[in-house]
């Protein structure tokens, strides 16, 4: 090792070690603010019901007590959100402790007299006054200079415009339980010894996060902005998982206070890869995101209704199924359905729903309507038309859920119910009676009125029996989509566009599968974007 690079070693050593002291106080600063925080929650727990005013007596006293019981609820969601915080800090400053950074750039801003020397890491850290920082986060913006220029002249983009000056060094380190292990100065190529030691560990099953080998073309994708649907191509070994999570990263770092984890969802193309990847968006210090596998996902929307085919069962059908009955029309149907034409003839068709066309279901309780498909489907059209679909599907759904409080109201009273009370287990009996016990310690009444105790059975009987038909009006299930999605196939006016030669034995063909209650691979992404067209977005 030379003279000069010995040196540098040993002041890079020097700033390792006291940027690792400034960590751990900043440990032990949040450590006793997390036990102060813990305790608070434990306390406000234990102690939540005596630090409430609670008095019934009155309407004025009723209100006093709702907004005391508010007040504190208000308090302990504060305290957790705030505990939950100073954890996920403490973690990210665990993993700064072992390794607090990977690059180094010296960058003279045009302009500027001083040198700024900046230091990349998984995450920011200021100094001990909060005034400089000490490692910048690998997404801020200036970092991206790091990825996108050798030494010489450089610029970054901020939100007021480009900053532009000249960068002397670029340098990258491996860094092991707060020791650097590794040193070199680079060109704008990720050396070859980083990525050869980053990737060292070939037992892992887990997907490494190695922000410190982002390529210039990676980090381009990672930080787009301008795109509203981003493909990226490119082979086996390339890097596009990696550039996808850590562009996940970028982004719940860029709009932290409009985006959070659970906003994303990561399609995988097996249960597998979703271990693989599961650990590096918190190796980032963020939480990690939905995942799932797209098969899934339709199951989860479509499983209720439908059998839902797989790709598996569909592509052993396009193979071994040439000799059977509408094979080629099915295969025509296949290659149209996953095409633009199609997707534009959905778009279309939804769109004509707002004027006519929606179906209903009925509303059944008991075996009775109550309340018909043509009543919702006369509210539904009477509403302003210049409301979106789902947003007037929002206010269907509220009307209903009125409507059924109120017809709630009205069963209480009907003879059913009454049956329905003699069949109850004595558990059911002991919860009420515990519950009246506890109203009426409020209240002042004694426990001996008979109706009082009737009433209120008679109240618990038709919620429950209720409850299915308030879960299908929250779920929109008085939509019959199923049915919507067919007429799709009825209506010549929506198919302006060139269709296969044998469309009309596919609209056959796909009528008769759904009636039979299956749902086709090639019908079921096509059918869950109608779904959401109407229904708004579903997560």
């Amino acid at each position: 090792m030379s003279d000069l690079l010995s040196k540098d070693w040993q002041m890079e050593q020097t700033r390792v070690t006291s940027v690792v002291k400034e960590i751990d106080k900043k440990i032990n600063k949040l450590k006793s603010n997390a036990g102060k925080v813990g305790a608070d929650v434990l306390e406000i727990r234990k102690e939540f019901w005596e630090d409430v005013t609670v008095n019934l007596d009155e309407p004025d006293d009723v209100i006093e007590t709702a907004a005391s019981i508010k007040q504190q609820v208000e308090l302990l969601s504060e305290r957790e959100r705030t505990h939950k915080q100073l954890d996920k800090q403490l973690n990210t400053l665990s993993r700064l402790k072992y390794s607090p950074y990977f690059g180094r750039i010296d960058f003279l801003e045009k302009g500027e007299a001083a040198m700024d020397q900046v230091y990349l890491g998984i995450a920011s850290l200021m100094d001990e006054h909060d005034e400089n920082f000490l490692i910048y986060d690998w997404r801020a913006p200036i970092s991206s200079l790091y990825y996108d220029y050798s030494p010489g002249p450089a610029q970054y983009k901020i939100p007021e415009g480009m900053i532009e000056g000249e960068m002397s060094l670029k340098r990258q380190f491996i860094i092991k339980a707060s020791e650097i292990k590794g040193m070199f100065d680079t060109g704008v190529t990720i050396g070859d010894e980083m990525l050869q030691e980053v990737l060292g560990n070939n037992a892992s099953t887990q997907m490494k996060s190695i922000v410190a080998t982002i390529q210039r073309e990676q980090n381009e994708i990672i930080r787009n902005e301008r795109a509203k649907i981003l493909i990226v191509q490119g082979v086996a070994g390339s890097g596009k998982t990696s550039a996808a999570l850590q562009r996940v990263a970028y982004l719940l770092y860029r709009y932290r206070g409009t985006l959070n984890s659970e906003n994303i969802m990561l399609f995988s193309p097996n249960p597998l890869f979703n271990s693989y990847v599961a650990t590096v968006l918190p190796e980032l210090g963020e939480e990690n995101m939905q995942q799932s596998t797209f098969q899934e996902y339709l199951n989860s929307r479509l499983g209720k209704e439908f059998d839902v085919e797989d790709p598996f069962t569909q592509m052993e059908y396009l193979l071994s199924g040439k000799d059977e009955k509408d094979y080629h029309e099915r295969v025509e149907g296949i290659r149209f359905k996953a095409s633009l034409d199609f997707k534009n003839i959905i778009e279309q068709y939804a769109k004509g729903l707002s004027q006519k066309g929606l179906i209903f279901r009925d509303l059944k309780f008991r075996g009775d309507v109550l309340i018909s498909k043509k009543e919702i489907h006369d509210y539904f059209y009477s509403l302003e038309d210049h409301i979106t679909i789902p947003n007037r599907m929002k206010l269907v759904k509220e009307w209903l859920l009125r409507d059924l409080k109120r017809k709630v109201r009205q069963e209480r009273s009907r003879s059913w119910v009454e049956d329905e009370i003699q069949y109850l287990e004595k558990e059911d009996f002991m919860e009420a009676f515990k519950k009246l016990q506890e109203k009426n310690q409020f209240s002042g009444n004694s426990f001996d009125d008979f109706e009082q105790e009737q009433k209120f059975l008679a109240e618990m009987v038709v919620k429950e029996k209720f409850k299915p038909l308030f879960t299908r009006v929250k779920s929109l299930r008085f939509v019959d989509a199923p049915r919507v999605y067919c007429q799709l196939f009825k209506q010549a006016e929506y198919m302006d566009k060139s269709l296969p030669v044998e469309w009309n034995k596919i609209c056959r063909q796909t009528m008769d599968k759904l009636n039979e209650k299956v749902i086709p691979y090639e019908d079921a992404t096509p059918y869950v974007y109608l779904q959401d067209l109407i229904e708004g977005r579903k997560s």
